[in-house]
């Protein structure tokens, strides 16, 4: 059990840090509700798809009697106009990460965006007889499109960096308890390369035709912060390789594994690929 213990508390620490991740991202749905002077509506916004789906925006049944919604939207980062569509009841059907989700209520479907990375921003006015008002008040929502990616290349990555978390973790909590930790640092880095290194890129070829969008070919932080994470862990290696103290060893291990937990606060997705379509091209992007 002294053994099995570590394991289990670092491997329940990675998943409520990928849960974290999964839930505050700039591309996971708005959810929420608000009040009308008819009662209260609940919404489901979606802020990312696949080329090929419309955008489905909804409000979730029960919508109070007399209380109507309207999306105004155009595409991100262009000449556009605004143009309207009202939401009307119906059945919205769509999947996020392999699962399928269905929401009766009143919504509406936005037509699917060509290019990858391109964005639409939107706002939901809702008419409760008093006068429409934005939901989100005067910040439109934003929503990228992008191009699938093979289930089985997506699943292994996403394995990939959670078996590289895990060990992270696992490793600083050997470095606390003072016990030996070269074989998991090597482990925690060869995982981490692996994972976001080797097939994040590939992962990223498919949805937004390129390698790589960090530094120095753009600001996605998702990249960046690997790279963070990635020099933590090589100065760790190195400390623990050539120092001749143990504790200063054992210091740079914790630090690292420090880092690592701070990089996995930053939602996933900030500062990504997006197209510019004043422009025709995109930001860390081929279009």
């Amino acid at each position: 059990m002294k053994r099995i213990l570590p394991w289990l508390a670092a491997i329940a620490l990675t998943l409520a840090c990928f849960a974290f991740q999964n839930r505050t991202g700039p591309t996971y749905p708005l959810e929420g509700t608000w009040k009308t002077a008819r009662g209260e509506v609940a919404f489901k916004f979606l802020r990312s798809e696949e080329i090929g789906n419309g955008l489905q925006i909804m409000l979730r049944d029960p919508v109070p009697a007399g209380v109507s919604a309207t999306v105004r939207y155009r595409r991100y980062k262009s000449n556009d106009g605004w143009s309207e569509k009202p939401m009307a009841p119906g059945t919205f059907r769509f999947s996020r990460r392999g699962t399928a989700e269905e929401v009766r209520g009143v919504g509406a479907t936005l037509p699917s965006l060509p290019e990858r990375a391109g964005k639409y921003e939107y706002v939901v006015l809702v008419d409760d007889g008093t006068g429409p008002r934005s939901v989100t008040g005067e910040r439109p929502v934003y929503a990228r499109y992008k191009a699938p990616v093979p289930h089985a290349v997506l699943l292994v990555h996403i394995l990939l960096v959670f078996l590289s978390m895990t060990l992270a973790l696992r490793t600083g909590m050997q470095a606390i308890a003072g016990g030996e930790v070269r074989g998991l640092v090597w482990a925690t880095i060869g995982s981490l390369l692996l994972g976001a290194f080797v097939l994040g890129p590939i992962v990223q070829k498919y949805a937004f035709g390129v390698w790589w969008s960090g530094v120095p070919f753009g600001y996605d932080w998702t990249d960046n912060k690997v790279l963070v994470e990635l020099a933590g862990w090589l100065v760790a290696a190195a400390v623990v390789l050539t120092s001749r103290n143990p504790r200063v060893a054992r210091g740079a291990v914790i630090a690292a594994t420090a880092v690592t937990l701070a990089v996995y606060f930053i939602p996933h997705s900030i500062f990504g690929s997006e197209y510019d379509y004043t422009r025709g091209s995109g930001h860390g992007t081929a279009g």
